[in-house]
């Protein structure tokens, strides 16, 4: 049954052909949407009487409560009836005579509309009866009577039901009886002829019927009842038996899917208990005051910033600056008539040179580059295959860098010889990650199976019980989705630093307080520019070059930084004044960032792993090329 809201009618009969009546239609629609949300009935209570008498015709009275909320223009309800049935003697009313009853034929059946007053009562209860022909099915050996005391086809849920169905025999025991689902019986007996049924909360959508064999009527009339000559008794035992063990599985299913999500829910617990709690180390220092260990400047971004030994962008650029501290290439300020030959500046920008020291360092034959690793060497390459006689400007080699992907490309082969170099797996153990990770696409996997398993063989409206274990499934596979698509938030969750890994991280996140710490550099300053040159360097691969640069200004007078290598970055810095990370360009590398090369499969062995990473900035890659990512310099003309 559904019922008919009152502030349609309007709407119904507008006049569509007119732009002005148009514009009307839809504002009162949307009055009339507004009016329907706060319209609310429920159905309070049901009850079916039904006899069937000896000849096989049976009478229905049926009674339905209402409580309203709102104003409604009627109720129906549709009688429908499947082939070689009919229906016939359709009587009904309302309760207090609130309704006036209209009874329209449909394809299959008959529809029994009840037009209420204005106001809406409150609560009204609708009557109706018919007889019903050829509900009955007569066997060879038995008579079977099967129908829905409710249909599927409400949109409220039921709040309970009461049932009776007389049945045309001398003894009770002559019955046998079963209802579907059989979770909405509450009650259920046999006093004399008739059975009695009582019903929980039927909810919406959901049907509830009774299903009952009987000796069989004698000498049939096929006008009242239909007839089949098979034995039916046996099919009608064996089809219950076959519902009943299936809601026994159903039930242990039930539990075993509990089991499992409780289960799926302990896993992560179990995993980080297992492999992501960090072991207690011998480590009490608040700070270091000098570099911790020999550590390449990349290694050190690949292990505190990058994510399984990938190092970050940062890594790239300390390793360019690491090659200008060792005297493999020289920095310096742009000559005025550099300006024009090399690089057109837009107003207001300051570059710097690169300066490649001789063509004979690059030859392998003399050794020179012995000292170098392989991706150290790569980098020294790629300057040397940009640079024209020997230099070039580093916006001008920013601005090549970004003409194509062939760079993306020079990167990720670049963090394969870095990570090999790094050896992570030695500071970072990530075999909790690797199981949450292999974990978390099983149970997605599982579940979506099992939900389609469920379904398949437990149709929910026949299996209400099915519908419950559906949402505990999809709860499981959404659980698994979470975890599979935000794997690498997780990765210094499950995952932990080893030993060695943990004392290398707390030195160096030590060191790198002390790089951004003004006091702590004023008390303990380096003698040397040249190791403020190094500190510069780790500044860049542990990104906070900016803040390492704005407290040596104040603590190392001029004539000092122009012993500096990185004198054209730091005088420029200085001149400036403007912030650090946009110092030597003020555009970014276009089209796919690096991340998104990783992310994505195009970097090969970090795909192995998911994304793996230990405590940092993890995959922080979305930096531009520039002289240190998140703290660079100015150039200009000195």
């Amino acid at each position: 049954m559904e019922l008919s809201d009152a502030s349609f009618e309007a709407a119904g009969k507008a006049n569509f052909y007119s732009a002005l009546l148009k514009t009307v239609v839809f504002l009162l629609l949307v009055l009339c949407l507004a009016a329907s949300a706060s319209a609310k009935y429920s159905l309070e209570g049901a009850e079916t009487s039904i006899t069937v008498n000896a000849s096989g015709v049976v009478h229905v009275e049926e009674s339905v409560s209402y409580a309203f909320d709102g104003k409604y223009i009627d109720i129906h309800r549709e009688l429908k009836t499947l082939p070689g049935e009919s229906i016939r003697n359709i009587e009904g009313n309302c309760s207090n005579e609130a309704c006036k009853l209209r009874i329209e034929p449909i394809l299959d059946g008959y529809r029994l509309i009840g037009e209420l007053p204005d106001p809406t009562p409150e609560k009204l209860t609708f009557f109706i009866s018919y007889d019903h022909y050829g509900a009955v099915k007569v066997h060879r050996d038995v008579s079977e009577f099967h129908y829905k005391l409710w249909g599927g086809e409400w949109e409220r849920s039921l709040k309970g039901l009461k049932g009776s169905v007389m049945l045309p025999v001398k003894n009770e025991s002559e019955i046998r009886y079963w209802t579907h689902p059989v979770v909405y019986t509450e009650e259920g007996a046999i006093e004399n002829n008739v059975i009695n049924l009582r019903t929980g909360e039927i909810p919406s959508t959901q049907w509830y019927e009774i299903r009952a064999v009987f000796p069989r009527i004698a000498s049939p009339n096929p006008g009242l009842v239909q007839i089949d000559d098979a034995e039916g008794l046996e099919e009608i035992l064996a089809s219950e038996s076959r519902y009943q063990r299936k809601g026994l599985i159903l039930e242990n299913l039930y539990n075993m899917t509990i089991l499992f999500a409780l289960c799926a829910l302990a896993f992560p617990f179990l995993i980080y208990y297992r492999y992501g709690r960090e072991q207690e180390i011998n480590y009490e220092a608040l700070s270091e005051r000098e570099m911790p260990v020999d550590s390449k400047p990349v290694v050190v971004n690949a292990i505190m910033k990058g994510s399984m030994g990938i190092p970050t962008i940062d890594g790239f650029t300390a390793t360019v600056m690491d090659l200008a501290n060792r005297g493999y290439i020289a920095l310096r300020n742009l000559k005025p008539e550099e300006g024009d030959s090399l690089h057109t500046l837009e107003s207001g920008s300051r570059d710097f040179i690169i300066e490649l020291v001789n063509n004979e360092i690059y030859s392998e034959a003399k050794g020179s580059l012995s000292e170098l690793e392989d991706f150290e060497k790569d980098v020294l390459y790629l300057l040397k295959a940009h640079a024209s006689e020997r230099k070039i400007s580093w916006k001008k080699f920013e601005t090549e860098l970004q003409s194509g992907k062939d760079f993306y490309q020079f990167l990720i082969a670049w963090s394969k010889k870095v990570q090999a170099h790094t050896a992570f797996d030695k500071y970072f153990q990530s075999t909790g990650n690797e199981y949450m990770f292999w974990f978390s696409r099983a149970i997605l996997i599982a579940a979506i199976v099992y939900y389609i398993l469920i379904s398949g063989f437990f149709p929910s409206d026949a299996f209400p019980l099915a519908s419950k274990i559906n949402v505990l499934a999809a709860s499981i596979g959404i659980f698994g989705f979470v975890l599979t698509k935000h794997s690498k938030t997780f990765v210094a969750v499950f995952g932990r630093w080893t030993p060695e890994g943990n004392l290398y991280y707390k030195r160096w996140e030590n060191f790198k307080k002390y790089l951004t710490a003004l006091p702590a550099l004023k008390e303990n300053s380096p003698e040397s520019i040249e190791t403020w040159d190094s500190y510069l360097v780790y500044a860049l691969s542990l990104g906070v070059a900016k803040e390492f640069l704005q407290n040596i200004s104040q603590i190392i007078s001029p004539e000092q930084l122009k012993e500096s290598r990185f004198h054209p970055i730091s005088y420029n810095y200085n001149r400036s004044g403007c912030d650090f990370e946009n110092a030597c360009s003020s555009s970014r590398l276009e089209g796919r960032d690096y991340v998104d090369y990783v992310d994505h499969g195009d970097y090969e062995d970090h795909g192995d792993h998911g994304d793996h990473g230990g405590h940092g900035d993890h995959g922080d890659y979305r930096n531009s090329i520039r002289s240190g990512g998140s703290g660079e310099g100015r150039g200009g003309t000195e």
